[in-house]
Order: C-alpha cells, then structure tokens, then sequence
C-alpha cells in the first residue's frame, strides 16, 4: 500500500529548531513552530525508471527494487526568528511512504518511531531558521506518490518536557492547501513508470469518455430497478402518488416494517392522508417453485400493488423494489410486473473502522443503503494494527488503551498517532462501540436482512489488541502473576526482526501461544453474548488472517506493496520469517505441533476453527492469506462452512488465486482488489482520494463492468494498474459452484472522517449491489482453458455498454436523489468539457445533475452552450442542489469537432 511522505515532518523538525529566540520569554521553540509555521510538500520526481543515479541511490539507502521517487517539505517560519541553539523539541509527521534519506541537508537526524510515524531532531549542526525564512527538505522516498491523498496532516511538536502541539496550519482533514500539485515540478509527475498508459483525467478526456457513456434519452429508466431483476415486464403508464404510499404488512416481521416505513419517511412518502397508494404484503413459500431464498413477486397496479415473498427477506426485497420504481422528483410510480430473485446468497459491503474510527450514525445510514439495494452481508472490520474498535467486558483494555490515540511513548495510556491523527485526544483516529452500541448496529441490520460479520484481524494487523494485553499485564503483573498472562498475546522472548506492510515490527500476536486462544475464546463468547442481546445469532466469524508476511524480503513481489512482478522487483533487504525466533514456536515445530514455521499462519486457522465450532457457530472466514497453506480445508478445519475473500488484483492472477482456494475446498466470494475496493480513487486525477496499490482508478461504471464469476473476461475490457494489457484464463465450470458471492471493500487508511466514507462508498455501492443480485446477459459462461486479453473478442461489448446506459440512467434520474434524501454524501462528480467552435461543451456520466460554471464573479447554471473565454471553473452539482462537486480549472484546447 501507499505510503505518505515522512519528509513533510523531516522538513518540520529543522524548522522548529531554528525558530527559537531569546526574547520570546516563556514560548518554546515548539510552541512557536506549532503557531507559526507553514507547511507544504510536493513531489520533485516519480520513479520514471530512467535516472540509473536515483536508482542506485535508492538501492543503496534499501529502496525495494531500487524504486523510488523524490519530493521536497517547504516550511515557512511565519513567525520570529528560531536560533540554533534552540534545539529542544521534536517533530513528528505520518508518512505512509518510506524515505530512505534527506538528499539536501545533514542538520537533522530523521528517525522511524512506529507504524507510519516518523520524527527529526536537529543536530548540532542546525543553524537555525530566521523570520520569514523558506526552508526547502528533499527526501528520497521508497516507490511513489501520485495522488495528494498520499500526504497526511497534523504534524505536531513536541517540547523538552514532553508536550505535544499540532503545527496548526496543518491540524485539518482537508489537505488542499498543505499539498502543492503532484505535476508542479515534472507534467508526467501522474505517472508511475515509463510504461504507464493510464490517461489522465482532464476536461477533454472526461467529456470523450462521458460522451461514449452517455446514459439512454428514452423514459425506459422509469421501470429500471437496481439492482435488476430476473424478469420484468411494463404494464402501463406511470401513475401519480398523491399521498403517500400506504402498506398492510400482512406477516412481514415487524421490524422490517418499522425499517420500511423508516424509508418511506426518508424519501417522503409516508402516507399523508387518506388516499395513500395501498400496498398488500404476503409471503407463501410453496408458491414458489425455485426455492431460493429472498425471491419475491411484485405487482405494481394504479390502484396497489402486491409483493409476494419466498420468505421473510423476499417480502421486504419487493418492497424495496417497489420504492426502486419511484420517481421522486415527480413523484410518480411505474407501472411493472416483477419476478425475481438473488443469484448470490452472500451480498457483502465491508467497512474498516480500525484504521480511522467512523461513527455508529454513519453505520446506520450504510445499512440503510445496504438494504435499500438488497445487499445482506455486513463485513465488519473492527481492529487493526491502529484501533481496537468494540468494548469486550472483562478486558477494559481493550477500548481504554487500544481505542485511543494520543502522544505517549511509552503506550500505556494510547497508541502512539497514525495516518494523521495527530496527538490529540480527540481525533478521528480513537473511538470504538460500546456493548449497546453494537447490539443496536446488529439489531438494526437483522431488521433489514444484513447480516453482521464481525472481523477481528489476527494473527497479523494485530498490534492494538497486544498493546491493550500489554497493558493489562503490566497492570495485573505485581497483584495477580499467574492471572497477568492469561491473555498476553506474545512472546516475550521472541526477538524475529520483521517489519509489516504497514511497518510495524510488534504487531503480529504469536500463535504458539495457549494464552492466544484464551484470548480468541473469550472475544468470541462476549460477541457471541451480544449477538443473542440483539436477537440475530452470530452464525459467521470472520478471523482476518490478511498480510501475515514480512516486507524486508529478498524474494517475493507480494511483500512489497507496490512492487511489480511484471519487472522482477523484489525488495532488497534480508528477512526473518515471521515467530521464527520465538522459543515457543521452535518448541511447538520442534513438538509436532505444526509442520514448520511457514505453517503457523494454517496452525492458527486450524486452532481458531476449532474454536469456533465449539462456540456453536457454523461458519468461519478469512481473507486468502490467512488460509493459503491449507490444502483441504474439510480436513483441516473443524468448521464445517468455510470460506474466503480473494482480494489478489486479477492482472496479478487473481482469477487462478480464486481457483486454488476453491479447490482447497473453500467457498470464495470474490473481493477482487482492482474492482471491488473502494479505496481506490474513481479516476486518474491526483487530487482524487485514495490508495491506488491495486487499481489507479476504480469509477462506478469499472465496479459495474465486474464479472464475478468469470472474471477472466474482464481481461478483454480493463487494464491493468499502469494502463497495460493483462491476460486470464477461465477455470472450470465447477468452480461457479464455490462461488458464495461478491463484496465491495472500504479501507480506511486515508479515509478519516464520515463524510470521505460517503464519498468513496456511494454510488459505487450501487454498482456493486447490481453484480451481487444479477447476472448480466454480457457474462460470459465458464469454459476451461479459455483465453481472454485485450486481442480477444468474445465479451458483447456493446451488450455490456447498453446495460450501463440504462443503469446510469436509473442512477441519475432517480437514484441520486434518494441518496440526497437519506442525506448520503456520494461523490459528484468532475465534469467533463470541450471546446467547439468558440463554445463550451459539458458533460457528466449520469443525467439528473445541475452543471454548473464560474464566470468570474458568481457560479452560473449552465443552460446553452457558452462562450469558453467566459469559463473560470467548472462544477456539477447534487440532484437536490444542495451539494457541489469538485470545482475544476479547465484547461481547454480550442477544437473544431467533438472527440
């Protein structure tokens, strides 16, 4: 994964000391560059593969693959004159990138403290730094940074007696004034080698791919529901809803019907009066003759209408639909027949709160939506290397010390600041969910069909969760010795050097410890006790298992995030395998107890399933690393329902990873990085948020164009992360058959408030329900062996582009207003331009938006074509006007004819 610049701290740190003057009485040189400087950093170069200067620089300082990059911290001392005597204080910055070394400078010590925090001292070469004063640090940093997004703020200071001050200018979730534009310094600074062919997003490019996609101009969108169902069928003309619609329940849960009229209020259509549209429902399983779960029957009539469910989640699924065929902007109603039901039992949306902790309030609105378009999994991932997210009674540490992030060095009070928290107590990096608090989020989503998959991520991405056990033995070790390691989480005498993809070297719990399971064994009890509070027993535990792995390799692609194995790169520096030095893990190899030291990540996997079963739940899950060296998972697990989320991007051979785990006997459901991973930008445009290790842009029509179950297909119409061609084959047909589902995902290392969780969800999260319910006619059928690359031909490509037209017209005519009132900040987005004949063409991917351009004076909206002289910005606006889109400059080249 990426990581931010570390130099923008390096660049701090130097200030803050030359800051400091006498006559400043009781004011710290820290306290001054905390008030007073300012801060930004740009990127010099990006690995461009073709400076063999910088290449042997990079792998002379360790860079994997001798790839790296150059940028440089500008900080401005906007205050008094810092001395070079003054060096007592410290700067510290995250950086989720490594700088190997400051190319410019030898007056700071620059030093990794954990994680992606880094800090610098001054030496006693500093010099100081005068009033009004530039200081310029260039670093060399590992790999590279094409989005601003890369860069974190809240770099903070830290005095002689241990205090901490965040450098204001930088203490903000918005970086857009503390990053300078990633193509400053060099046009092809977007750009990660010489071989990338993305296309960089511009007003041109834009207007081009938006006009190729340009959603259907017929009404057809009236009956189109997302996602689409099995068999529909337009009885007549659409019909007025004059007050409201109007439901008998019939044997629908009343749950279910309280969440249901919870969205007609949303919408506005609660009945308000006599009149309402009546709507009857009913369920009768024997009615149906394909006994799929979650089937129904909708029948939509001027004068009601009447689902007809399989079961309880079908009848709540056609009302669902029956809101689908609203137009609430004319509030009208489509007048259809429908026969339905899911192609995939598992329909996921995951959401990591351990990174950057998100709110109950916005949990609730993503089940809301969730709902709404019929997904029914909740992957909830709540702890990771930076936060434990959920209170576990009887093990207060937990969320007291493992929830919490502030300036301590010693860990007993919080974890140390990560991915520009800052040290504040008070960050979007702490928070967690109390007992009620989940029972609440577990209720509220059975009452929608969701069911809530908690993930607590071990034996890897665990170092919260040991900080916390560290703190209770430290605590309990003089009152209660025996009792103080009962749930101590490593190995004390364990001395392995390994650094994490996140670099950490003390985040992996070891799983060769007793005390391990009995921790394992209690949190699964006590979410096990929540789930049965909330009415909807736990029946599926998700143990993570992702990235237990060591980034100091010598021979392997995968430990390096970023690194290309089309180029043979491999990181440079020698490594352990992870808990090979513990003494009790060589005792357990050593005992039989598992086959060797590699094994230890399937020993866990093996003990872990046992644990559960025992608890009584049927399933079990984990990401593909966790269970990669499991042959046969009936024989290894004592689960009897296993299965995996493969995430491997698919030009990197993610269709043959699936595979193999549904040969080892697992169910798969496919949550294929480069497609299904929300983190990801939506377009190749450095001012979009996101990691990008996987895929450089993922928009809403990519997620759409996904092929879930032959996802060697999708090698005829996507590229790989620079823009390449890539080439798949198809497995056997059988392999259809261990295909649970699909789930989108969203990280969170550089989404760290509730409003980026909006934006980078929605209106992916539509895309991605379409796939999960409905199998397209352009989805090819599995046939072995079969080849597929860009020179292939065999997708319907212009079946695939019909189809999106009318799901984009759906979207944009009806949908987006719904999320406006279910108060759903999705991403509007950029709009597309080209100049013709002197006049200003514009365009977006979806109708039922406001374009809009700013004259110099006021923004106007955009009626006629316009003179493109009289165009300073441009930007879209939200279906209900409330909210505006990026404002972009155009930078248009004046042509003859549309492209």
């Amino acid at each position: 994964m990426t990581r931010a610049p570390f130099f923008l701290a390096l660049a701090l740190g130097g200030l803050v000391a030359a800051c400091s003057e006498p006559d400043r009485g009781a004011v710290t040189a820290a306290e001054q560059i905390a008030q007073n400087f300012s801060v930004t950093q740009e990127v010099l170069t990006n690995f461009q593969g073709v400076d063999a200067a910088l290449r042997a620089d990079c792998k002379r300082a360790g860079g994997s693959g001798a790839i790296c990059s150059t940028y440089r911290i500008n900080l401005i001392n906007e205050g008094p004159a810092i001395g070079a005597e003054e060096r007592d204080w410290t700067l510290y910055f995250h950086s989720v990138r490594r700088t190997l070394s400051l190319r410019n400078r030898d007056d700071f010590l620059l030093e990794h403290v954990k994680g992606d925090l880094h800090r610098l001292v001054p030496t006693d070469k500093f010099t100081g730094i005068g009033a009004g004063e530039l200081l310029e640090l260039d670093f060399l940093a590992e790999y590279w940074m094409q989005f601003e997004s890369d860069f974190m703020p809240r770099l903070f200071t830290v005095d002689g007696e241990g205090t901490a001050r965040v450098i204001e200018s930088t203490d903000s979730d918005s970086i857009e004034a503390l990053v300078l534009p990633i193509n400053k310094n060099n046009p092809d600074n977007w750009k990660r080698a010489v071989a990338d062919a993305n296309v960089l997003a511009t007003a041109e490019s834009r207007y081009a791919q938006y006009s190729a996609d340009a959603p259907a101009a017929d009404d057809r969108w009236r009956a189109r529901i997302i996602p689409q169902p099995l068999w529909v069928q337009t009885s007549g003309e659409p019909f007025a809803l004059t007050t409201g619609i109007a439901v008998d329940a019939g044997p629908l849960a009343s749950p279910s019907l309280h969440a249901f009229r919870q969205r007609l209020e949303q919408l506005q259509l609660a009945p308000t009066g006599p009149g309402a549209y009546p709507v009857r429902v009913d369920i009768d399983g024997a009615a149906f003759v394909d006994k799929t779960p979650g089937a129904y029957r909708l029948a939509v009539g001027e004068r009601g209408a009447e689902v007809l469910g399989y079961d309880q989640a079908g009848a709540f699924y056609g009302l669902q639909s029956l809101l689908a065929l609203v137009d609430v902007k004319s509030r009208t109603l489509a007048r259809v027949e429908v026969e339905d039901a899911p192609r995939f039992p598992h329909r996921g949306m995951f959401l990591d709160v351990g990174r950057n902790f998100h709110s109950k309030q916005v949990v609730l609105k993503l089940l809301d939506q969730m709902a709404a378009y019929k997904l029914n999994r909740f992957h909830f991932h709540l702890s990771d290397d930076e936060g434990w997210r959920l209170e576990i009674p009887g093990l207060p540490e937990l969320t007291e010390v493992g929830s919490q992030r502030c300036f301590d060095l010693t860990e007993t009070r919080c974890l140390l600041p990560q991915l520009g928290s800052g040290p504040n107590s008070d960050n979007n990096g702490s928070g967690y969910f109390s007992v009620d608090d989940y029972i609440e989020i577990v209720r509220y989503a059975a009452a929608r069909h969701i069911e809530v998959v908690p993930e607590f991520d071990m034996p890897a991405h665990a170092r919260a969760a040991i900080v916390a056990m560290e703190a209770r033995y430290r605590r309990l070790q003089e009152q209660d010795p025996q009792g103080a390691g009962e749930y101590r989480l490593l190995d004390p005498k364990d001395d392995t050097r390994y650094l994490s993809v996140q670099f950490y070297d003390d985040s992996y719990i070891n799983p060769c410890l007793d005390s391990t399971y009995r921790f394992v064994g209690k949190l699964i009890r006590e979410v096990q006790a929540m789930h049965l509070a909330a009415g909807s027993p736990l029946t599926s535990w998700h143990f993570g298992g992702d990235e237990a792995k060591n980034i100091l390799a010598g021979n392997s692609f995968e430990d390096a995030p970023g690194s290309d194995p089309e180029k043979g790169d491999v990181v440079a520096e020698a490594r352990q395998q992870p808990w090979s030095s513990s003494p009790q893990c060589q005792k357990l190899v050593a005992n039989g107890g598992a086959a060797s030291i590699e094994e230890l990540g399937a020993y866990y996997a093996k003990r872990v399933s046992g644990l559960v079963a025992e608890a009584g739940i049927a399933t079990m899950a984990a990401w593909h690393d966790g269970v990669k060296h499991i042959d046969d998972a009936n024989k290894a697990l004592a689960t009897a329902d296993n299965y995996v989320n493969s995430w491997e991007q698919l030009p990197w051979g993610g269709t043959e990873h699936s595979g193999h785990l549904a040969d080892a006997g697992f169910d798969v459901v496919q949550s294929h990085s480069d497609f299904l991973y929300f983190d990801m930008p939506y377009e190749v445009d450095p001012k979009e948020s996101g990691y990008y290790w996987a895929s450089r842009h993922t928009p809403t029509k990519k997620t759409f164009s996904y092929a879930p179950l032959n996802t060697a297909q999708l090698a005829e119409i996507s590229t790989n992360r620079d823009g390449n061609s890539w080439s798949a084959t198809s497995p056997a047909a059988e392999f259809a058959e261990r295909v649970r589902g699909i789930q989108g995902q969203l990280w969170s290392e550089v989404v760290r408030t509730d409003a980026q969780v909006e934006y980078m969800i929605f209106p992916r999260l539509l895309a991605l329900a379409e796939r999960a319910w409905h199998r397209a006619d352009w989805e090819l059928p599995l046939v072995e062996g079969q080849q597929f690359s860009a020179e292939t031909s065999a997708v319907d490509k212009r079946a695939l582009q019909a189809d999106w037209r009318d799901f984009a017209a759906a979207l944009g005519n009806k949908e987006l207003l719904k999320l406006d009132l279910s108060g759903v900040g999705y991403r509007v987005p950029v709009p597309g331009a080209l100049v013709e004949n002197g006049q200003l063409l514009m365009a977006l991917p979806y109708p039922g938006l406001d374009l809009e351009y700013f004259d110099g004076e006021r923004w106007q909206l955009l009626a006629d074509p316009v003179p493109a002289a009289a165009v300073k910005a441009l930007r879209a606006r939200s279906a209900d006007s409330r909210r505006a889109g990026r404002a972009v400059v155009p930078e248009l080249a004046p042509s003859t004819a549309r492209r």
